[in-house]
Formats: C-alpha cells, sequence, structure tokens
C-alpha cells in the first residue's frame, strides 16, 4: 500500500471550515455563496484568496481578498453552465511569489438548505439525457457522479423518494464504485490521501462493515478473488444498513 507524503509545506484547509452554496437564479443562472472561517489557520496577513469553480475544462477564479480582509463571493453568477451542471470548488491561499501555502479541494457544494454545511457528499447527482438508460455511473470525471436520464418525469423525485428505485439502483451504484477502486485503480489504503474520494469512498464501506479489514492489494488470480469477496461484503452491509429488502418488499406490499 503506497501513502503519499505532502513536501510542499503547504497546509490543508479543513472542509468544515468552508461553507459553498450553490443556486438557480431566478434568471436561470447558476450562482454561489461562499463562506471561509480564518480563525486559527495561520496565514499571513497579505496572502491572496483565491475561490476557484471547475467543472471538466471550465474554470473560473475569483479573488477574495487576505486572511485579514476576506471578500467572499455572494451571488456571483456561473456563466456558461447548466443550472444542473455538478461543479466543483477549490479554495487556495497563496503568497506574494504565487506559492499556494493552504488549499481545499474537490468541494462538492449545498444545493439546499436542508444539506449540511461541510458534510462531504459522495455521490453527487446530475441529470442528462441518457437515451434509453434510466441511470449511469460517471466515473471519468473529478469525482463520481450518478447520471439520471432527464428524459424521465419527476426523475429527480424518484430518485429520492422511490424505495424500489433505491434498493435496486443504489447497492448496484456501491459495487461499481468499489470495484473501480479496488480493481480498477487497485487503491487498498484509505489514509493514503484524507481528501482523495477513493479513500473516503474505502472508509465509508470499512465503517459499514463495522471492522478495519482493508481489502487486499495486487492483481494476482487469488488476490482478485478475495477483492471481489471483500466487495461483497461491503455491499452487503450497505444493504443491511439501509434494509433495502424490506423497504422493496412493503413498497410493493403497499402497491398492491
Amino acid at each position: 500500500m503506497i501513502r503519499r507524503f505532502n513536501f510542499t509545506g503547504r497546509r490543508r484547509i479543513p472542509r468544515s471550515r468552508l461553507n459553498i452554496f450553490l443556486y438557480a437564479t431566478p434568471e436561470g443562472n447558476l450562482a454561489f455563496d461562499a463562506g471561509l472561517d480564518m480563525e486559527n489557520l495561520s496565514l499571513p496577513f497579505d496572502a491572496k484568496l483565491y475561490i476557484e469553480a471547475y467543472r471538466r475544462t471550465y474554470l473560473r477564479r475569483f479573488a477574495c481578498g487576505t486572511p485579514a480582509q476576506p471578500r467572499l463571493p455572494r451571488g456571483q453568477i456561473l456563466d456558461g453552465l447548466d443550472s444542473r451542471a455538478l461543479v466543483m470548488f477549490r479554495v487556495k491561499a497563496v503568497d506574494g511569489r504565487g506559492r499556494i501555502l493552504a488549499v481545499a479541494d474537490r468541494i462538492i457544494p449545498r444545493r439546499s438548505d436542508d444539506e449540511d454545511a461541510g458534510k462531504q457528499c459522495l455521490l453527487p447527482v446530475e441529470f442528462a439525457d441518457l437515451g434509453h438508460s434510466i441511470w449511469r455511473l460517471d466515473l471519468e470525471g473529478e469525482w463520481p457522479s450518478l447520471l439520471l436520464n432527464n428524459r424521465i418525469d419527476n426523475i429527480r423525485e424518484i430518485a429520492r423518494a422511490d424505495e424500489s428505485f433505491q434498493a435496486l439502483v443504489y447497492p448496484e451504484v456501491v459495487r461499481q464504485v468499489l470495484y473501480h477502486i479496488v480493481v480498477g485503480e487497485d487503491h487498498t489504503d484509505p489514509d493514503t490521501d484524507p481528501d482523495d474520494w477513493m479513500s473516503l469512498w474505502l472508509r465509508f464501506a470499512i465503517g459499514l462493515m463495522g471492522r478495519k479489514t482493508l481489502p487486499p492489494s495486487g492483481g494476482e488470480d487469488q488476490v482478485l478473488l478475495d477483492k471481489g469477496r471483500w466487495i461483497d461484503d461491503a455491499v452487503d452491509a450497505f444493504c443491511a444498513s439501509q434494509q433495502v429488502v424490506d423497504r422493496f418488499m412493503r413498497n410493493h406490499q403497499a402497491a398492491d
């Protein structure tokens, strides 16, 4: 298991210090408000603060003052993006020579007031024309996301509240994500990088299983079999935590 070390000396800005709220304006634009708690971050008072919004090839950078006099965006428009696009953010503190002193990256913003500020979202949802498919897992971006077919009426509400949909779709999503991490990427150490999405997913799976049993590392036949069993155990633990069988049966009995 390979661990990554930070030789640059740059600090991490804790996610708990950040509060980014993304919303659609009445005019149909995408905008965001940002909050950042600068207390006890030990940054030079004259460091420059920046917030960057990005999505694939899209990047917008906003100057936000200094730790001594922060000027954080409110109502900042993100031009050129659909109002339901998955946008991520990073925050940087930079010295006068352009050296990054502290950073927080891959920040997924809140989109409603009932989401907890600082809580990491493991699976953002996006909407796209998927043709004849209802859903698809996108593993090509900065963060895995669940794509839902926007040709289906009320697909947002179905994904949020329909227990049959949740019972059939989300365990398979968990399986595909963990397979990509453990088998495809051979990423088996949850402590590699605290903010890396693969490490976050591994810690999520380990927490579900209630024991710190890590998947083995390597690509030998027996190791791959052991990885498959570990993924099966994690998916089963997820299903148990969500009571998917009971909820699925209750939903169909109510329909009858």
